[in-house]
């Protein structure tokens, strides 16, 4: 097997070909850590990323609310399958059944049922949480409560909701005190007064092989619990060795039983994904179980952060362009291989392609859709993002590699999307990127 100081130069290089301008990475093997990082935090600037600059983890930090809501059951104050408008009767949503139904344990599951992208900006105050939540019933039922897992952010905003109303705390306080304190996560913030005197990057969007700086964050405070938070890779190693270990440097957050309940699956997920966890996700690399995350924040920082228990092994992934989501996986799937001695998940073989006009159209999910389109008997695929400062990724050639299941042409090791069928047959949905989306309309090449 490699050494893990080859992963220096697989960084340098790999950053340099996904044209990301500066990322580190953190791994934690055979009980030793170690951290590499390449580039600069910021183009304009040109400061070097170095193992101590912060960025944003996007939706690892949801890992971060699950295990805050598990402190406040574990403290007996909160119960999972309690509805959450017992701990917030001013609560109002769009569908009765799910104003009544709805618990913390669909919050953190994905299967709340309602919109789950959306932009509830309501300020930077301490009341922003509870701000947004007062605009949920604008949010449209998509599906029933419990029947469907779709990537949920709006889910985890009412999730810190419920924690602040029970613990009397902010929810940024509520974390900071229950476990960054605790963890000795010293370089980790949700406030952008934290992190704008300390050293971080900034994201990025490439046009034609130039990187331009993005002025803007693309969260508000409303964000914090599905994705607000600001971390080093230092600091996500420490993350990763309490989950692993129990090592903390205070009094432990969570006990031993609790870790292990909310890496336990709860259900079935949908690609890119295979089971949830109370937050944790799970996917598999050849027969081995990865309990993850990672994030994207509006397609400018982006992150993984994956674990697997019996090895324990950790790997971090920290980046500040599009092109981070390539070098993630890269990074990732060399330390699995290299490092931990996985075998490599080969590539599917590309299968007949289907009548495509069963599959073409637009599926929607919010501020994002995903577009099928038939170019020459060629079935080609995009995420359209309907966000100002998100810059859609381009399309991509797909090829069926199962059954309704499309990978994309280059890269067929996993599967991209899957299509699912409503019970006259008919292609109805949409797996894509752990959301499930309607299809709307027809779209022409």
């Amino acid at each position: 097997m490699s050494n893990v100081e080859e992963l220096q130069g697989l960084l340098d290089e790999g950053a340099r070909k996904a044209e990301v301008p500066g990322a580190v990475v953190g791994v934690r093997h055979d009980g030793k850590e170690s951290v590499f990082a390449t580039g600069v935090s910021s183009v304009d600037t040109g400061l070097p990323v170095d193992p101590g600059t912060l960025f944003m983890i996007g939706s690892t930090s949801k890992t971060f609310a699950g295990a805050a809501l598990l402190a406040l059951v574990e403290d007996g104050s909160l119960e999972l399958d309690k509805p959450v408008a017992e701990y917030l009767p001013e609560l109002r949503l769009s569908d009765p059944v799910a104003q009544k139904t709805v618990t913390t344990r669909h919050l953190l599951t994905h299967s709340a049922g309602f919109l789950g992208d959306v932009d509830l900006d309501s300020g930077w105050g301490d009341d922003a949480l509870a701000l947004a939540v007062e605009r949920f019933a604008e949010l449209p039922q998509i599906f029933p409560v419990g029947e469907v897992f779709s990537y949920c952010n709006a889910g985890f905003q009412l999730a810190g909701r419920v924690a602040e109303a029970v613990s009397g705390k902010t929810f940024e306080d509520l974390v900071r005190t229950r476990l960054l304190e605790p963890l000795g996560m010293t370089r980790s913030y949700y406030l952008p007064w934290e992190v704008l005197t300390r050293r971080h990057a900034v994201g990025h969007i490439v046009t034609d092989g130039e990187a331009a700086v993005a002025h803007t964050v693309g969260l508000t405070r409303a964000d914090s619990a599905s994705g607000g938070l600001w971390s080093t890779a230092g600091d996500q190693l420490k993350w990763a060795r309490f989950f692993l270990t129990g090592e903390s440097e205070g009094e432990a957050p969570l006990s031993a039983a609790t870790r292990d309940f909310m890496r336990k699956p709860q259900r079935k997920a949908a690609l890119r994904f295979e089971e949830v966890g109370l937050s944790w996700l799970h996917t598999t690399h050849g027969a081995a179980r990865l309990v993850r995350h990672g994030g994207n924040v509006s397609n400018l920082q982006l992150s993984e952060f994956v674990t697997l228990p019996e090895h324990d092994f950790a790997v971090t992934v920290l980046t500040n362009s599009a092109g981070g989501a390539a070098l993630g996986r890269q990074v990732v799937d060399w330390c699995l291989e290299n490092l931990v001695g996985l075998p490599e998940v080969a590539s599917a073989p590309p299968l007949p392609s289907p009548a495509l006009a069963e599959y073409t159209g637009r599926y929607e999910t919010g501020q994002l859709a995903y577009e099928f389109t038939d170019r020459d008997g060629v079935l080609w695929a995009q995420m359209v993002a309907d966000v100002e400062g998100f810059p859609s990724p381009p399309p991509f050639e797909a090829v069926f590699v199962s059954e309704d299941a499309i990978a994309p042409a280059a890269d067929t090791r996993r599967p991209a999307a899957r299509f699912l069928r409503n019970d006259h047959g008919e292609v109805t949905l949409v797996e894509f990127g752990g959301r499930t989306a309607k299809r709307r309309a027809t779209v022409t090449g």
